[in-house]
């Protein structure tokens, strides 16, 4: 029982908030200077959803990374401002605003663990379900000539634990390491986060195998993430070992066409890509409206009108700059336009920022919350003082 209320005034101290409001201003700041030569995604990756921070700038140094303080900090919330308040009247309030705090530190939890984004690209009369992530890739493999289409999907992070070489046994939807999926096995080598093919000559020996006499060059990491396009060689192991060979190549995110090749009479095909999240519904672009600053070709406003099918009635809706589509977690946002050096009267395409956020309304409840246990405690300090104000009066009353 000792030990329990020693963990409850230590976790529930004001000290040790203190503590975490210092390192949190500290990797804020690290983070500000570094964002102008790293990039917003790695800095973010870097300071903010880690345990741990192992370097600064390049250099060896050791800090609690966002992800550990604000964890400790969510049971420093509940430890000594629910936990070990004891709720009275007096500080009801009180007791509702960190109820209200907990519930926005949910928020970002929640987020953080199973939210995701990205961008979906139509042009009017075209129609998808599916948006492309900003940053995460994968390797989709698929039988060519099958319908339905069934794709095999394999996630960056398998190929970039630093494991060397990963080898997979794929099944429908799924990267797990199941026997039976298809009639081979595909292995994974010597991946780059940023690359380039190039043929291989007396100027150039890469470090890394070459096929065909092409090799993929590594480059430095690109401070905006977007630009960053990574490669892999990828080998085919068929099951059938005597009578079919294996096969292998170099895939690259930015390729134009799939790897293709065939086992027992089947045609594969193998593609390195940008994520993509199906939608439970599908959208249709039916008409994009841009309207210019006058005298120049700089966009004032855009707007799209769109066709949302499910499985109910189709709904026609305007998605704005600041007015987006909210349904069944997705968020969707008029972000961008194209082409950018499109002339009067071409046809034009329009970009939507997809998010997928399950507590996107938690942070308003909090906000209610908060405001309400600001209100009570507001009104509780007035009385108490009215009641003070008038017992002072009748005692100065001759």
């Amino acid at each position: 029982m000792k030990l329990f209320d020693k963990f409850l005034r230590l976790f529930g101290s004001q000290g040790l908030a203190a503590l975490l409001m210092f390192f949190l201003l500290i990797l804020t700041f690290l983070g500000t200077l570094e964002q102008t030569e790293s990039g917003l995604y790695q800095v973010q990756k870097k300071y903010f959803e880690s345990l741990l921070v192992t370097d600064v700038f390049g250099k060896p140094f050791l800090l609690p990374g966002g992800l550990l303080c604000m964890s400790i900090f969510s049971v420093n919330l509940l430890v000594g401002g629910i936990l070990r308040l004891r709720v009275s009247r007096r500080n009801f309030g009180i007791f509702v605003i960190h109820v209200g705090i907990a519930v926005m530190m949910a928020a970002g939890l929640v987020k953080l663990v199973a939210s995701n984004e990205g961008f979906l690209t139509l042009w009017e009369n075209q129609e998808s379900s599916e948006y492309v992530s900003h940053h995460k890739w994968e390797v989709a493999v698929f039988e060519i000539d099958q319908s339905p289409i069934v794709e095999y999907r394999v996630n960056q992070d398998r190929w970039n634990s630093g494991d060397g070489k990963v080898l997979l046994a794929l099944q429908p939807g799924s990267d797990e390491r199941n026997p039976g999926g298809l009639p081979f096995q595909l292995e994974i080598s010597g991946a780059l986060k940023n690359c380039r093919p190039l043929p291989v000559g007396p100027n150039w020996q890469p470090d890394s195998p070459k096929i065909d006499n092409w090799a993929l060059r590594k480059l430095e990491l690109e401070s905006e993430n977007e630009r960053n396009i990574p490669g892999l060689l990828m080998r085919m192991k068929p099951a059938d070992e005597q009578n079919y060979p294996a096969q292998e190549s170099l895939l690259w995110g930015a390729q134009n066409y799939p790897w293709t090749f065939e086992v027992e009479d089947r045609t594969f095909a193998v593609v390195l890509r940008k994520v993509r999240h199906s939608m439970p519904f599908s959208i249709r672009l039916d008409n994009f409206e841009k309207v210019d600053h006058p005298g120049i070709a700089t966009a004032k406003e855009y707007r799209s009108d769109v066709t949302q099918k499910s499985s109910g009635p189709d709904r026609q809706i305007r998605i704005e700059m600041n007015d987006p589509l909210r349904d069944q977690g997705l968020i969707l946002f008029q972000s961008s336009w194209g082409p950018s050096n499109a002339a009067p009267g071409d046809e034009l395409y329009s970009v939507f920022a997809v998010v997928r956020n399950p507590s996107d309304h938690w942070p308003l409840y909090s906000c209610i919350v908060i405001a309400l246990g600001m209100a009570i405690a507001f009104i509780q300090k007035f009385l108490k003082y009215g009641q003070q104000q008038a017992k002072r009066m009748n005692q100065d009353t001759p």
